[in-house]
């Protein structure tokens, strides 16, 4: 079937009429047989990726050592004015270029728990992001906290205000639920959830 938009034949005459192909060029490809899927997660490292921290590497921190960090510091800000404005149409100062996801939330989470040394509970739900709930899992065993999951048995993976409002309390530390659940794209009511919380 060769107008079968699932078929080899027609992938390559899409990918041939492909407008952005041309940048295929500009990303290190190793394997040219990988079909590469994961972009969202972890893309293809660009070539001038490989060659720009070569340079950086050459003419910082080789040459300035330790006294690169005066001006170093400040990197996380101009680099995040640059991305937050290309990207986003952010002003100055509104979006920093810091750490991963992952080191981020996990800063917050232990910020937030020790904010509250009295209160032992954290809640999620078992549809969030998996590395939100290793975290989780992980900061409530190095710390002896109890950690709720809410479960949305209709597979609908919403989270209710009224199904949250079951499990908190006066010990609850933290509630961590995404707003947008990451599999089904179900929205949550966050602000609902997030006065409940609060409160």
């Amino acid at each position: 079937m060769p107008n079968d938009m699932t078929s080899r034949s027609m992938a390559l005459q899409l990918d041939a009429k492909d407008p952005l192909a041309k940048y295929r060029d500009e990303f290190m490809i190793v394997d040219q047989s990988l079909c590469y899927l994961d972009g969202n997660s972890l893309g293809r490292m660009p070539t001038e990726t490989a060659n720009v921290v070569d340079q950086y590497l050459r003419t910082e921190w080789a040459t300035k050592l330790v006294s690169g960090w005066s001006d170093w510091i400040d990197e996380a800000q101009s680099v995040g004015d640059l991305i937050g404005r290309a990207s986003l149409g952010a002003a100055a100062g509104q979006m920093l270029c810091v750490d991963t996801t992952s080191m981020n939330f996990y800063q917050l989470c232990c910020a937030a728990v020790d904010a509250r040394p009295d209160r032992k509970t954290v809640i999620t739900d078992t549809a969030n992001f998996p590395t939100d709930r290793y975290i989780l899992e992980g900061i409530c065993k190095q710390r002896g906290l109890k950690l709720v999951v809410i479960d949305d048995d209709s597979g609908e993976e919403y989270i209710s205000p009224e199904m949250l409002t079951e499990v908190l309390n006066d010990d609850v530390a933290l509630v961590s639920l995404s707003v947008i659940q990451y599999r089904s794209g179900v929205l949550h009511d966050v602000a609902k959830l997030t006065q409940l919380a609060r409160d």
